[in-house]
C-alpha cells in the first residue's frame, strides 16, 4: 500500500512538469512569432526588389495606411496599387533590414526596424540611397498577417553606409 506522503510527492511532481511544460509551449510559441513576423517583413522587401506588385499588395489589408517621408499619406489599397506602380521595377533595389523590435498583442503585431535602401535607376543608372527607420503594423486577417499600417522616417542616427558594407 502506498502512503499518502509518496502519492503527494509526485502530485507536486506531476504539478511542477506541467508548469515547465506549459512554459516551454510558450518560450515556441514566442520563437514561432519572431520567426513568422520576421519572415513577413522580410516579404516586402522581397517583393520590392523583385518588382512583384502583385505580390506587395498582397501583403496590405484594403484600408492599409501608408506614410512614406517626403511623400503625402496614402489611404487605401488603391492609393497605395497607384503609388507603387510607378516606382516598383524602375530600379535596381537592394534592401537591407534590422529589426530593433517584434511584438504581438492578439491580433496586432508590429515591426519597427532600421533599413537601408539602394535603387539604381535602370534607365539612367543614377544611384538613389535611402536609410530610416520604419513602421509595420499588421492585423491577423483571414488567418495571415496582412500590413494595416507601413509608415518610413528618416532619422539621424541610421546612416549610410549599411552595417552589411551595402554602398
Amino acid at each position: 500500500m502506498r502512503s499518502p506522503r509518496t502519492s503527494k510527492g509526485k502530485k507536486i511532481h506531476l504539478y511542477r512538469l506541467l508548469f515547465l511544460c506549459g512554459i516551454l509551449t510558450t518560450s515556441f510559441s514566442w520563437a514561432d512569432f519572431e520567426t513568422e513576423i520576421a519572415a513577413e517583413g522580410g516579404k516586402w522587401a522581397n517583393y520590392y526588389e523583385q518588382a512583384d506588385l502583385e505580390g506587395l499588395m498582397t501583403l496590405y489589408v484594403d484600408d492599409a495606411i501608408v506614410a512614406l517621408h517626403g511623400q503625402p499619406a496614402l489611404f487605401g489599397i488603391d492609393a497605395i496599387r497607384e503609388y507603387f506602380s510607378t516606382r516598383i521595377g524602375q530600379a535596381e533595389s537592394i534592401f537591407e533590414l534590422d529589426y530593433e523590435l517584434r511584438e504581438t498583442h492578439g491580433d496586432i503585431a508590429y515591426i519597427i526596424s532600421k533599413y537601408w535602401l539602394k535603387a539604381t535607376d535602370k534607365t539612367t543608372g543614377k544611384v538613389y540611397l535611402d536609410a530610416g527607420r520604419s513602421l509595420l503594423v499588421y492585423k491577423r486577417h483571414d488567418g495571415q498577417w496582412k500590413i494595416a499600417a507601413d509608415i518610413d522616417q528618416a532619422t539621424p542616427d541610421v546612416t549610410w553606409p549599411a552595417p552589411s558594407g551595402l554602398n
